[in-house]
Order: structure tokens, then C-alpha cells, then sequence
């Protein structure tokens, strides 16, 4: 019997090592909004929006957008009831 295990080890133990090195930069604003209504677990709307761009003013002006997008979101939410249980 031969054993491939020790021959695919010393192949593997031959083959340089490729470090790389990565570098992560963040450039901009980010902002968070999370509006949330009711305080009952079963009574409670919670909405949650965030914005990046590369400018404090890019920024507030997307966020004016978002701010009306999750008002209509958090209007059509409260239109929707739960219906009360019939025996």
C-alpha cells in the first residue's frame, strides 16, 4: 500500500507562500436614522435607514430624500391593523 497522503503534504509544503496585504480606506459621511413608534412588543414600527456619500452635504441632502421615503414607509405601516381573532 502507498500512502498519497505524505506525497500531496510535501508538494504542498514546496510551494511558496503569497502574503498580501490589503489596505481599507473610508472616505466620506455616513448617517444612521431609525425611527421607531409604539412601545408594546406587539404594538411598535420600527424603520432603520442609512446614507453614505463622500460630503457632510451629500449626505444631509440624501438623507432629506430618505427622511420623506421612510415617512410614506412608516405612514403605509400604520395603515396595516391586525384583525381581531373570530371564534
Amino acid at each position: 500500500m502507498s500512502d498519497t497522503t505524505d506525497s500531496s503534504s510535501d508538494a504542498t509544503a514546496d510551494q511558496p507562500t503569497e502574503t498580501q496585504h490589503i489596505e481599507r480606506t473610508d472616505v466620506g459621511v455616513s448617517i444612521t436614522v431609525q425611527l421607531k413608534r409604539g412601545s408594546g412588543t406587539r404594538d411598535e414600527d420600527k424603520i432603520k435607514g442609512k446614507v453614505k456619500a463622500e460630503t457632510l452635504d451629500d449626505a444631509q441632502e440624501d438623507m432629506d430624500i430618505l427622511r420623506e421615503y421612510l415617512h410614506r414607509v412608516a405612514d403605509d405601516a400604520r395603515q396595516i391593523q391586525p384583525e381581531a381573532e373570530t371564534e
